[in-house]
């Protein structure tokens, strides 16, 4: 038995009940996580409210969360690679705000010792979320990108990421965040009513691509600031691609490297994530209620162990 934030139901954070529960073996492929850290994402609370669902009840208990880091426990037949005490980060598609998770050894990196488990476990859907999206895009040195929320969950990531490869960022953001944006080498612009006039005197040229990471509905106002030919990709939007665009599921191939990726570069110092704020496990369903709100800084995360 392992203690697990999990719900029974879809609904509001209520639903949420933090308690034991059993924990099987790991199966073939499988590697079993000792919980440190898990951090929360707006997707979690998407599918705790059936919103991803197929519209019917919820069969059974569902653990909460999916970005996960701690230490290896025990490993399934056949995995290689990953021993009793390493310290990994990744995802945990099966939930991960819980003590004790078993999840594919595909989906885990290690973690170097340098880097906190505190912000390695922040790198599951964000980092690899981010490197997808600049990944179909194909954004590239010289180019000039525009991000609609720079300052949040995935935006912490994609932005510096582009920036590491050698893009101009312009990112909009509430006030309060400009400043923390600026330290990352973005230029910010602030978010809400007369947006897309201040986009574009943020830049001498039309953007090369733009991004869509949080309200949704923004395609034709991305179209108008720029290029004939820029992607715009969405995480929110299901109508993007029938108008042109490209929605980011993060169930596209060819991104097996992302996770390593992002744990690389913060390992080197060209990624900082900053931490919103940390929960208690017990507390769990203030720390989605805080995320749902949609004004943090950098990324939430909850303390399993």
């Amino acid at each position: 038995m392992a203690l697990a934030a999990f719900y029974t139901e879809y609904g509001d954070s209520d639903v949420l009940q933090v308690s034991e529960l059993p924990v099987p073996e790991p199966g073939p492929g499988e590697v079993q996580v000792r919980v440190s850290y898990a951090s929360v994402n707006p997707v979690d609370i998407k599918i705790r409210t059936g919103m991803l669902g197929d519209g019917g009840p919820l069969q059974g208990t569902t653990i909460t969360g999916m970005d996960v880091a701690g230490t290896v426990e025990r490993v399934g037949a056949g995995v290689t690679g990953f021993s009793p005490g390493d310290r990994v980060a990744g995802l945990s598609p099966s939930g991960a705000a819980a003590e004790l998770v078993n999840t594919y050894a595909a989906t885990l990196v290690h973690v170097p010792g340098s880097v906190d488990l505190r912000v390695a476990s922040t790198i599951g859907v964000g980092g690899s979320t981010a490197v997808r999206a600049l990944g179909l895009t194909g954004v590239s040195r010289g180019d000039t990108i525009l991000v609609d929320g720079a300052s949040g969950g995935v935006g912490t990531f994609l932005t510096q990421l582009a920036i590491a490869r050698g893009a101009t960022v312009v990112g909009t953001a509430s006030q309060a965040n400009h400043a923390h944006l600026r330290e990352l080498g973005v230029v910010p612009i602030e978010y809400g009513e007369g947006w897309q006039a201040r986009a574009r005197a943020a830049t001498d040229r039309p953007f090369d691509a733009a991004f869509d990471l949080v309200t949704g509905g923004k395609f034709r106002d991305f179209r108008a600031l720029s290029s004939e030919t820029a992607p715009i990709a969405t995480l929110v939007d299901p109508e993007v691609p029938e108008q042109g665009g490209i929605l980011v599921t993060g169930m596209e191939p060819g991104f097996e490297h992302a996770l390593q990726e992002v744990m690389d570069a913060i390992a080197d110092g060209g990624l900082r994530v900053p931490i919103a704020r940390e929960f208690p496990l017990s507390e769990i369903a203030a720390a989605q209620d805080l995320v749902a709100d949609g004004h943090t800084r950098g990324k939430v995360i909850v303390s399993v162990a």
